[in-house]
């Protein structure tokens, strides 16, 4: 179930995603604009630098999108301003009670997997030595990685809350969300049947991290969780996550 259509790519000149290529949110993002086969351009930002997305944004948070004059942030607001620019294919269902179902279940997603499954990421992240200083700082080397990594160590830690104490917590509710999840999935495709809605990209992309942690992975209803979005978000992603050196 890739996103793959055949479908023709729409080129949009002036469009821009500015991201952190990592980020659960910028991957959801793009999501949207690959099932919309839209073509554009990529900004990566570094996760200690948000000089730029401010700059354009007037704010300092990822994904942010730049189509022309206009600048959406918010992965969430990012997918409806596409399902309202170029509506096919479509991200929500046609019907109106359903479309609204679709809406209550993305924002259940979001505030469910979001913070939870980057702190259980990032917990394992900082538990292995040089992995952060991988995904921050991959142009650094040597001595100048070592004291980014160390700085950054402690940035991570303090503004996402994690905390030996939270983590046991974090992979309870973790287990209980992805059964839920997985009740709703049932043995559909989507949650709303065959074809990718918002709340399925949410999804996927939310709990992608969750992979990085083999303790939390190893859940029967996380790894349901983590075989069903495979497809969607891509192997490749789910590899950056599990910090696969092959990849």
């Amino acid at each position: 179930m890739r996103l793959h259509l055949q479908l023709p790519v729409t080129a949009c000149p002036g469009m821009k995603l500015i991201q952190i290529p990592f980020s659960h949110n910028c991957v959801k993002a793009r999501l949207g604009l690959e099932r919309k086969r839209l073509r554009y351009d990529v900004e990566n930002i570094r996760p200690t630098d948000r000089k730029s997305v401010v700059r354009q944004s007037n704010q300092g948070l990822v994904p942010v999108l730049v189509d022309g004059d206009r600048v959406v942030p918010d992965s969430t607001k990012i997918l409806l301003y596409l399902e309202h620019k170029y509506p096919e294919p479509p991200l929500l269902p046609r019907e109106p009670g359903r479309r609204t179902e679709c809406l209550v279940l993305e924002d259940w997603v979001d505030r469910t997997f979001m913070a939870l499954s980057r702190r259980i990421a990032y917990h394992t992240v900082l538990r292995t030595p040089g992995r952060l200083g991988s995904m921050f700082f991959p142009r650094s080397s040597g001595l100048k990685r070592r004291i980014e990594e160390r700085i950054a160590r402690r940035l991570v830690a303090r503004r996402f809350r994690i905390s030996e104490g939270r983590y046991p917590r974090d992979v309870a509710d973790a287990k209980e969300a992805a059964a839920l999840a997985t009740a709703r999935l049932g043995t559909a495709p989507g949650l709303f049947g065959a074809e990718l809605t918002i709340a399925d990209l949410a999804l996927a992309s939310m709990t992608a991290p969750l992979v990085a942690d083999p303790a939390v992975a190893g859940d029967a209803a996380v790894r349901r969780l983590l075989e069903w979005g495979e497809p969607i978000v891509g192997t490749e992603v789910l590899a950056v996550y599990r910090g696969d050196s092959r990849r």
